[in-house]
């Protein structure tokens, strides 16, 4: 299709007979998901106005691009991904002016993160790996190459893109323990793995899954984790002063529990009662799926606590109430109150569900707290527990005894936060590996071009 899409060490042919059998049996397997999720979705679209206008967009339909500039898209599931890719798509504008940048993710807090985060760039859904949705979302957008963050594997959107001489890259890599046992079970029904032109993975132990799957080790590169690149070190707002005035207008302590999940909200409030004792602080909790915001209110409410939601507080005034528990249920402020508080807790951790971003609130220099589920943080907390830069517990009554240990030692929570920045800037410098890897993907520098328009 193009000659650029061509220039690098291209994908091999796909696997004849395998290739297609796992295609059409995903296609079966996708369809019956279809059928069996249909009355989910039906309900979804009846009831929640975001999951109508992405539709449109998921079936492919998304705005159609001038042939000039040339496209690169990047793609990041959720907020986690999108937020990691600011600094690389940043350094890319930079080098790379003549180009034009499209987002696209898969979740509705994704897609809004991305849209508060790149106000300049097209920001698409991305399109559900079945049919033609895929081949027609590559036509319209019509991009020179297509990077993938973290691990995404479309058998679908993978074909399509070869089928049109598109190449594939991953970008800030990774295959976690779980998903390696279940590629390595079907590892003869994998074509697509082939389909990806090159792998930029965070570590060597990814680099070694990757290539005991059969992917060809000259294309799983060590990059490093851009997530160290993107997060923001310290006074990560303007509006900081303000907002810890309003939480805290005694000087009280300010604990933040951030991404957190289903009962976390509530064993981070029993936790606080029971560690501070005659001590005042505030609690500002701000789950990772703000949804589910009512139920949680309903919760801590039965438990007795007075809760405020972000959403009421149209101005910062009067001050928090007294004795009052935050409730953020907006998306985009998570490292705002980060940066607002004393000692932050990250869900996802108290649970098996593998941990959320720790790095948010270690950049911003607070003492960061986490349960032991964190597989899907792996090398993040080794670094930082090798460098004593944050404490894990490992269930509810330690975190009971560690909060009211930190709330009362200043020095050590200064002590954490110093040492997880350091870890941090030690760890910097994956995007600019990244972007040199990809370069020839890129295609060369065009001559000063009008600027691209999606025309709907």
């Amino acid at each position: 299709m193009r000659a650029v899409a061509r220039d690098r060490s291209e994908p091999p042919p796909r696997r004849s007979g395998r290739g297609w059998l796992t295609l059409a049996l995903y296609q079966v397997v996708f369809a019956l998901a279809l059928l069996v999720y249909g009355p989910v979705l039906l309900w979804r679209l009846a009831t929640d106005r975001r999951h109508r206008k992405s539709l449109r967009e998921r079936m492919g339909y998304v705005p159609v691009f001038a042939p000039a500039p040339p496209v690169v898209w990047i793609h990041g599931v959720s907020v986690g991904e999108v937020k990691a890719a600011s600094n690389f798509l940043a350094q890319l504008a930079r080098r790379r002016p003549d180009l034009q940048l499209v987002v696209s993710s898969t979740t509705p807090n994704g897609h809004h993160v991305a849209r508060q985060e790149y106000r300049d760039l097209p920001v698409v859904f991305f399109p559900l790996d079945f049919g033609r949705f895929p081949g027609r979302a590559l036509d319209r957008i019509r991009p020179r190459c297509v990077l993938l963050m973290e691990l995404e594997i479309w058998p679908n959107f993978l074909q399509s893109a070869q089928a049109r001489g598109i190449p594939v890259a991953i970008i800030n890599g990774r295959i976690s323990e779980r998903t390696h046992r279940g590629y390595r079970r079907l590892r003869g029904l994998l074509p697509q793995l082939d389909l990806i032109t090159s792998y930029c993975v965070q570590d060597r132990v990814y680099q070694e899954r990757l290539c005991q799957l059969g992917v060809d080790p000259g294309r799983v590169h060590v990059t490093g984790n851009m997530k160290y690149d993107s997060v923001v070190m310290g006074g990560h707002q303007s509006g900081q002063a303000q907002l810890r005035l309003w939480l805290a207008p005694a000087g009280e302590l300010v604990l933040v529990a951030g991404s957190t999940h289903a009962d976390e909200e509530l064993w981070v409030l029993e936790a606080l009662r029971a560690a501070a004792g005659e001590l005042p602080v505030r609690l500002v909790l701000v789950p990772r799926h703000p949804e589910r915001a009512s139920g949680i209110a309903e919760q801590l409410a039965a438990a007795g606590a007075q809760v405020v939601r972000w959403s009421a507080c149209t101005e910062l005034r009067p001050p928090l109430a007294a004795g009052a528990v935050l409730l953020v249920d907006t998306i985009g402020h998570l490292q705002r109150f980060y940066a607002a508080c004393d000692l932050a807790f990250v869900g996802g951790s108290l649970i098996p569900h593998g941990g959320q971003n720790m790095l948010e609130p270690a950049a911003q220099g607070r003492a960061t707290v986490f349960g032991p589920h964190t597989m899907n943080f792996r090398r993040d907390v080794e670094l930082l527990l090798a460098a004593d830069a944050v404490v894990q517990v490992a269930d509810r009554p330690e975190l009971t005894r560690v909060l009211g240990a930190l709330l009362r030692d200043p020095a050590r929570r200064s002590q954490l936060g110093a040492q997880a920045q350091q870890v941090i800037a030690q760890n910097q410098g994956a995007t600019a590996r990244t972007l040199d890897l990809v370069a020839e993907l890129l295609g060369p520098p065009a001559a000063s071009q009008p600027a691209g328009s999606a025309m709907g």
